[in-house]
C-alpha cells in the first residue's frame, strides 16, 4: 500500500505545524507524529480526512484501516482549545522534550463523560467532522441511528462555543479547558421524538460558527437548517439587532441564519466578517461586511463549483477551472500582479501563467490571507495529468514555501518544488498563516 506523507509551512510560534520545534518553515517540512518517525504517519492510517487550523493550534483527523477516526492536536492549549487530556500530556512531556506542543498527539475528548440526547454515552460515536476558529475547536460526533453531537472547547470571547457564555467568563487569558455540547437543535422548531439531526457541514471563521443541518423523520421527511453563533455585527449571520435596533455584537448560542430556502445551500465558506454560500444553482450568495470588497461581484458569477474565503476576500473555483477573486489586495490576496493595491472593488480572475488548456484548478484552500490551489498540469505525452500545488498571497511567515518571506502577488508553482519524486498531491489545507500539503508515494 502507498504511504502518505504530511508537509507543512509557515507560521509555527506555538508548534502549530508539528514539525519538532517553534521556528517558522520557509520550507515544507515533514510533521511529526508522537511515536512516530518524522514524515510517516501513525501505523494504520489510510487517509488524513481533514486539517483545520486556529490561530496557533491544528486539529487533524485521521482515517484508520479499520474504520474508525483518530483525533490529533498541536500548538497552542493554553485556552483548552486542544481539550484538558492535551494541556495534561503537553505538560507531563514538558520535562523531557522543550518544545512539546511541536508535534502532533492524540486527543482525548473522554467520551465516557457525555450522555447523548438519548441518553446512553458518546463512547460508541467517532469524530466525523472538525473545525478550529481563532482559539476555538469543534467536533462532530456521530453513531448510527442517533443524533450527531457538537463538541466546543476553547475560547468563549465572542459566544464561539455556542452555550450561552456570560462574558465575564471569556476574558482574556481565562482557560477554560471543559468541553462543551453544542445545543444545535434549540433554533429548530421540531419535536425531538421520531426525527434525527446530522450536521452536513460545519464552517468556521475566526470568531463565527455555521452548521448546515438536516433533520430527518421517521417518515423519510427531511428538513434543512443552517444555525450560527459567535460574532453578528456586521451581518455575517444574517441581520441581528438589540431592543436599541443597533447591531448585536455576537450571538453565544446558535440561531437560524436566515438563507431561504436553505435547502439550496451545498457549501459554506466564512472569512472575518463575512459569509459566502454556493448554492445547488451554482450560483453564490453572501452575507455580511463588504467594507473590503469582499462581496462585490458575486451575485452575478454562474457555474461556481466553490467557493472559499480569506479574512477579507471571496474566491470562486468555476465549472471551467479558472478561480475568480474580490476583496482585499493589501498582501497581494487577488492574485493579479497588483499587490498592496488595498482592495479591488470588481471581481477578476486570478493570474495563473498558462491557459485553461494547459493546466486546470481541481482543489482549493483559503487561508487567513493566501489561497492554495491543486492544478491537474495536462501533459500531452503523459496518461495522466499531473498535479501541483500553486499559492499566492500573504507570505510573512514562508507560509508558501517558497524559502522567503515576501508576498506572492502571481501563482507560484509551491510544490514539488524540485523535481516529480516528492510523490503525488492528494490533497492541500491552509490556515492562519500556514499551509499543509498531503503526500502519497
Amino acid at each position: 500500500m502507498s504511504a502518505l506523507s504530511l508537509f507543512s509551512a509557515g507560521s509555527n510560534a506555538r508548534g502549530q505545524l508539528a514539525t519538532g520545534n517553534l521556528d517558522d518553515a520557509y520550507h515544507f517540512a515533514p510533521c511529526i507524529f508522537s511515536a512516530v518517525a518524522p514524515g510517516d504517519l501513525p501505523p494504520g492510517t489510510v487517509a488524513v480526512e481533514d486539517i483545520s487550523c486556529g490561530a496557533n493550534h491544528t486539529l487533524a483527523l485521521l482515517l484508520r484501516n479499520d474504520g474508525k477516526t483518530e483525533l490529533w492536536g498541536c500548538g497552542d492549549g493554553s485556552r483548552g482549545q486542544l481539550g484538558p487530556s492535551y494541556v495534561a500530556v503537553v505538560a507531563e512531556a514538558s520535562g523531557e522534550m522543550a518544545d512539546a506542543t511541536a508535534i502532533f498527539r492524540p486527543l482525548d475528548l473522554n467520551l465516557h463523560a457525555f450522555k447523548s440526547r438519548e441518553g446512553g454515552s458518546l463512547h460508541e460515536y467517532t469524530v466525523r467532522l472538525i473545525a478550529a476558529g481563532w482559539e476555538t475547536s469543534y467536533t462532530v460526533l456521530s453513531c448510527p441511528g442517533r443524533d450527531d453531537v457538537l463538541l466546543s472547547m476553547g475560547a468563549d470571547d465572542f459566544g464561539n462555543l455556542g452555550v450561552g457564555g456570560a462574558p465575564s467568563q471569556t476574558s482574556q487569558g481565562d482557560v477554560r479547558p471543559s468541553i462543551n455540547i453544542v445545543p444545535l437543535r434549540g433554533p429548530i422548531q421540531a419535536e425531538d421524538a421520531g426525527t434525527t439531526l446530522t450536521v452536513l457541514a460545519l464552517s468556521t471563521g475566526p470568531h463565527h460558527t455555521i452548521a448546515r443541518l438536516l433533520l430527518a423523520s421517521a417518515d423519510g421527511s427531511t428538513e434543512t437548517h443552517i444555525v450560527g453563533w459567535g460574532t453578528t455585527r456586521h451581518g455575517q449571520l444574517g441581520p441581528m439587532s438589540n431592543t436599541a435596533s443597533r447591531p448585536l455584537p455576537f450571538t453565544p448560542h446558535p440561531v437560524l441564519v436566515p438563507i431561504c430556502p436553505p435547502g439550496h445551500v451545498t457549501q459554506l465558506a466564512l472569512g472575518n466578517q463575512h459569509t459566502v454560500c454556493r448554492l445547488s444553482s451554482a450560483t453564490a450568495l453572501a452575507l455580511g461586511s463588504n467594507r473590503k470588497e469582499q462581496l462585490s461581484g458575486l451575485d452575478d458569477l454562474c457555474d461556481v463549483e466553490r467557493v472559499g474565503c480569506t479574512w477579507n476576500g471571496t474566491y470562486a473555483l468555476l465549472g471551467s477551472g479558472e478561480v475568480v477573486a474580490t476583496g482585499s489586495n493589501t498582501h497581494s490576496q487577488l492574485g493579479r500582479g497588483t499587490g498592496g493595491q488595498g482592495r479591488e472593488e470588481t471581481i477578476g480572475p486570478i493570474h495563473f501563467p498558462f491557459g485553461l488548456d494547459a493546466g486546470r484548478v481541481v482543489q482549493m484552500a483559503c487561508g487567513s490571507e493566501h489561497v492554495l490551489c491543486v492544478v491537474e498540469r495536462i501533459q500531452h505525452d503523459e496518461a495522466a495529468p499531473r498535479r501541483e500545488v500553486w499559492g499566492w498571497g500573504w507570505n510573512e511567515h514562508g507560509n508558501l514555501g517558497t524559502g522567503g518571506t515576501e508576498d506572492v502577488d502571481t501563482p507560484v508553482k509551491i510544490w514539488p518544488r524540485y523535481g516529480d519524486e516528492q510523490g503525488w498531491v492528494a490533497n492541500v489545507w491552509a490556515g492562519c498563516g500556514t499551509s499543509w500539503v498531503l503526500v502519497q508515494r
